[in-house]
């Protein structure tokens, strides 16, 4: 499956969040693009909740979001990772740790204003 949203940052952003998985304490991707917090700038951390502990963070340098500016992230969900792909081309990888290929749970939060979501079948080449 493919997750793709898109959107406009707010001004003076801090950080917004794309969180994929079971329910809210058990989640399979915490796509977490910093601005500014935690001693974070520009940078996007990745990570996984299970049994509603944290797992290993993940962090990438590669951020092309902009205050104030459209952006687009599209997730394809594979057997055992996500893959990741930014507006600018890019692509990250984060590993499927809770295993599953389907998850029902979805939560945007954070300094971004969603303006569309779309769930479909794969567009991209998956791994299996």
């Amino acid at each position: 499956m493919e997750l793709k949203v898109s959107g406009v940052i707010k001004p003076d952003p801090i950080r917004f969040m794309i969180n994929v998985g079971r329910s809210m304490e058990n989640i399979a991707l915490h796509f977490n693009p910093r601005f500014n917090i935690y001693g974070d700038v520009r940078t996007i951390v990745m990570n996984s909740k299970e049994g509603n502990s944290w797992k290993e963070e993940q962090r990438d340098g590669n951020f092309p979001f902009e205050a104030g500016k459209e952006f687009e992230v599209t997730i394809v969900f594979n057997f055992d990772t996500f893959d990741i792909y930014l507006a600018n081309g890019d692509k990250l990888q984060f590993p499927n740790r809770l295993g599953d290929k389907k998850y029902k749970y979805i939560y945007f939060g954070g300094d971004a204003t969603i303006q569309r979501i779309t769930v479909e079948p794969s567009k991209k080449p998956t791994k299996r």
